[in-house]
């Protein structure tokens, strides 16, 4: 029964956080296996009063070169999957380097025990894989930098998956088939594993769905937390350029398929350069905070977006909203800006105002055209004494 904690070992799934769930089916898997794997050999359950019954040495020393065999290979496959994985890698490196030489000494042994042969050399065999063990265990492993580590640290590939998942499936169909070996000599040890390997599965099938759908949630949830950020600008906390672009192009095709109007205003501070040259740049960036709270209380819908399109220039996008509709949200922008009575410098007014240019979509424009249609306007508004509305 030697080999039960070392196959518990390979069988774990190999992640950062295993769930201890997991770790307690595996080893329920484990030990049941180990349990039916001696009733079928010896046909006496491990613990019974009665005596093993005679069975042949050459079948007893099969099955001992079999187990020995069917653990190498294990940690065999768990090495090549993990070879790259630091500190697991060399665990599974020294594990493997010792079954295969652990299976080669036992049978080497097993086999001149089995001939008669018994030397004193021989009498060493056994002890040599736990030696070459010590050995090869003095030696930490090696820190690693560089590209090997960041590799470490990438996705786990298809083979790692394969084998992380197959595992358990292997403890599963091993009592399944234990089970029906011993199920004539011993009936109700049989139905009891049967029973036990199909709901250890169950829950093990169900702990790793609900594993994975907290999972999903959680990227979920990651996914729309980043997709929010960058849509939304670090400083005033309203929709930025990126986000400003998207809806510009949603809306104008909304307004093209239902025959609707489109408004777009674009706002500038004026004066913000000498506001900044004569504050400084921190009085400038509360400014915009409070600029883009009052732009956006003037918004009617909660359709309509307002977005900073940079530096100090805002924008607002107006959907089913004709030409008076725009002019009265444009002239409320002002108020909201004139009611913050945001401080400027004496010579340029004392208070922040804003010129504002307006665009309509009159259904032949594409919306670089009624961006483009806006920004003039603006230019028109800034050359006609600024603080005004032009469209």
């Amino acid at each position: 029964m030697y080999g039960a904690p070392l196959l518990l070992a390979m069988s774990s799934v190999t992640h950062e956080h295993p769930s201890r769930t997991l770790q307690w089916l595996d080893a329920v898997q484990v030990l049941l296996a180990t349990y039916l794997a001696y009733t079928a050999i010896f046909s006496v359950s491990p613990f019974d009063q009665r005596s093993i019954a005679p069975i042949p040495a050459s079948l007893l020393v099969l099955t001992y070169n079999v187990e020995n065999l069917a653990l190498a290979c294990c940690a065999s496959l768990r090495l090549l999957a993990h070879r790259r994985d630091g500190g697991q890698g060399r665990f599974y490196l020294l594990l493997t380097v010792f079954l295969w030489c652990y299976a080669g000494c036992a049978a080497a042994y097993n086999y001149l025990t089995l001939h008669g042969v018994t030397q004193a050399w021989s009498e060493v065999l056994p002890s040599l894989p736990f030696l070459l063990l010590v050995l090869l265990s003095k030696g930490g492993p090696a820190a690693r930098s560089g590209p090997e580590s960041a590799r470490a640290q990438q996705a786990p590939q298809k083979l790692t998956l394969l084998i992380d998942n197959f595992s358990p499936i292997f403890f599963t169909a091993a009592l399944l088939g234990l089970g029906f070996a011993v199920m004539r000599a011993h009936f109700y040890l049989a139905a009891a594993s049967l029973f036990v390997a199909l709901l250890v599965h169950a829950l093990r099938s169900a702990t790793l769905q609900s594993r994975y759908m907290q999972s999903e949630l959680a990227l979920r949830a990651a996914h729309d937390k980043l997709e929010k950020l960058s849509l939304t600008d670090g400083l005033t906390g309203i929709a930025n350029r990126r986000c400003f672009d998207q809806t510009l192009q949603l809306e104008w095709q909304r307004a093209a398929r239902n025959h609707q109007g489109l408004a777009l205003l674009i706002i500038d501070i004026d004066f913000f350069k000498s506001l900044n040259d004569t504050f400084g740049h921190p009085y400038g960036d509360a400014c915009l905070v409070r600029i883009a709270a009052a732009l956006h209380s003037a918004l009617p819908r909660a359709s309509d977006l307002a977005a900073r399109f940079g530096g100090e220039e805002f924008a607002a996008i107006l959907p089913a909203t004709d030409h008076a509709g725009a002019l009265a949200v444009a002239h409320k922008m002002q108020e909201a800006i004139a009611a913050a009575a945001i401080v400027h410098a004496p010579s340029r007014g004392g208070l922040v105002t804003a010129s504002i240019g307006l665009a309509l979509n009159d259904g032949g424009q594409t919306p670089e055209q009624l961006l483009a249609a806006a920004d003039q306007a603006l230019y028109r508004a800034k050359q006609n004494g600024r603080n005004r509305v032009e469209g």
